[in-house]
């Protein structure tokens, strides 16, 4: 049978068979390009949902931030104004409280260094 045969021929025929082999395996790279396209595609529609899902929260994400903001500043504003009626507050002590009690300990304490000098010499 192969004995008539010509090298040419049998060129040929491995041609042919390399052209299936070949065939076969294009079919199969296109048939996984296809799944890895659709895989993609999936992941593009599930990533879109989540980005307008993001989205549609954005505005209320946004709204409650300036809500906290305000609410910070005038936190702020209040404990500024506490802040500053304390220190009124120790300065009224101060001036009218602690400075007078001091004034009168030290008058204390200079009539009792008088006091005992005198005590020391009667002795």
């Amino acid at each position: 049978m192969f004995q008539n045969a010509n090298l040419w021929e049998a060129g040929i025929l491995l041609i042919g068979v390399a052209f299936v082999i070949g065939a076969i395996y294009l079919a199969m790279v296109l048939k996984k390009l296809s799944k890895t396209l659709e895989d993609a595609n999936a992941i593009i529609v599930d990533n879109r949902k989540a980005i307008e899902l993001i989205m549609n929260e954005v505005e209320t994400i946004t709204r409650n931030s300036s809500m906290v903001v305000e609410d910070v500043q005038e936190t702020v504003g209040s404990l500024k104004k506490s802040v500053v009626d304390v220190e009124k507050t120790v300065k009224t002590s101060k001036n009218y409280v602690l400075s007078p009690i001091l004034k009168s300990v030290t008058y204390a304490q200079a009539a009792m260094r008088v006091f005992g000098r005198k005590s020391k010499k009667k002795k």
